[in-house]
Order: C-alpha cells, then sequence, then structure tokens
C-alpha cells in the first residue's frame, strides 16, 4: 500500500513569475544592448574598484571568439570605465539616513 506525503509543499509560484521576467534590464558595456541582468558578467577589475555597480558584460560579448572579452591576449580592462560610462545604480539603498556615535568623548 503506498502512502502519500502529507506534508503540504509550499507553491514556488513567485519564483516561476521572477524567471519568465528575466530579471532586471542593464546595458552592456561593450555592444550597449539592453540584456537581462542574470545573462551578464562583471570585470574584475571594474568590481574590485566599485563593488555591486560595477559594468555589466553580456554573455554574447564576453565569450565571443573574434572581439570577446575573455580571449587570450584581450585587453581586460573595464570597456564600461574606458567609455566613461555611468556605474548600475545601487541596488536597494541603506534605509538609515543618520549614524549615530555611541562612544563616549573624554
Amino acid at each position: 500500500m503506498k502512502r502519500r506525503n502529507t506534508l503540504k509543499r509550499k507553491s514556488s509560484k513567485k519564483m516561476k513569475t521572477r524567471s519568465k521576467r528575466g530579471g532586471t534590464k542593464v546595458q552592456c558595456c561593450m555592444c550597449e544592448r539592453r540584456v537581462s541582468e542574470r545573462n551578464t558578467l562583471k570585470p574584475s577589475a571594474c568590481l574590485i574598484k566599485h563593488g555591486s555597480r560595477a559594468h555589466r558584460i553580456c554573455l554574447d560579448c564576453w565569450w565571443d571568439s573574434e572581439n570577446g572579452f575573455a580571449r587570450e591576449g584581450a585587453n581586460h580592462e573595464c570597456p564600461g570605465c574606458k567609455k566613461g560610462m555611468p556605474l548600475l545604480k545601487p541596488k536597494s539603498a541603506s534605509k538609515v539616513s543618520e549614524i549615530i556615535d555611541l562612544t563616549l568623548d573624554s
């Protein structure tokens, strides 16, 4: 006799909806097309310098066999920084508008 699992599984409807939308659109700093943020990579030099606001390169431009960013012998400086493109906006701004210093002044 087979038993059914009596535990109810949580619905993943929100996850399915998000994946269909494709996420946030960002501009590739090489081809300047608007692509989904999840289909991009960040140049390491820009990531170290600017953190989460770093420029993005789409997967097509990153792995292109002729002019791709990841080719051997290619210049690996950030193309967005070289072009002077604006950085991405941070995803969420801090809700704290003021910092309170709790140290004692002696």
